[in-house]
């Protein structure tokens, strides 16, 4: 229906369809005693339809530039450009203020006629490390059809 195939960590719950321009949302399992807001980390795929096609460059370009608008705190870490499932993808590592707290976020874009993917990574900042394999495992799982 959305175009792609992915695959996530056995235990991890998904949400097909959760809204908010989301196609899937998985999160992984909380440790017990945390906050879900504080503490969630989650794997999502959105689909962004444009009407005409943007171009790859371009769309990642002007989504980095808005980043840091409007934000108390953004920090970019790494960026560059792979390739997943033989598509040219650019990536983003970076971390934001989301209020309550610092996050993460390793994002995926890829192009398919006039469709934007991103499929990206969040988790709260001082558990990126812990993450960081598994956000790539997934992501590396990414398939347009």
């Amino acid at each position: 229906m959305n175009g792609f195939y992915i695959t996530f960590p056995t235990d991890w719950t998904v949400d097909d369809d959760p809204g908010d321009g989301r196609a899937v949302v998985a999160q992984s399992p909380l440790e017990e005693g945390t906050e879900p807001d504080i503490t969630r980390t989650t794997f999502e795929v959105l689909v962004i339809r444009m009407k005409s096609r943007p171009g790859l460059e371009k769309f990642f370009d002007g989504y980095v530039k808005k980043l840091p608008e409007s934000k108390p705190y953004y920090q970019h870490e790494d960026s560059g450009e792979i390739k997943v499932g033989r598509h040219k993808t650019k990536y983003i590592l970076y971390a934001i203020d989301t209020e309550p707290r610092i996050e993460a976020r390793l994002e995926y874009f890829q192009e398919k006629g006039s469709n934007i993917y991103i499929f990206r990574g969040v988790t709260r900042g001082i558990q990126f490390n812990r993450f960081h394999d598994t956000f790539r495992e997934i992501a590396y799982t990414f398939r347009l059809m």
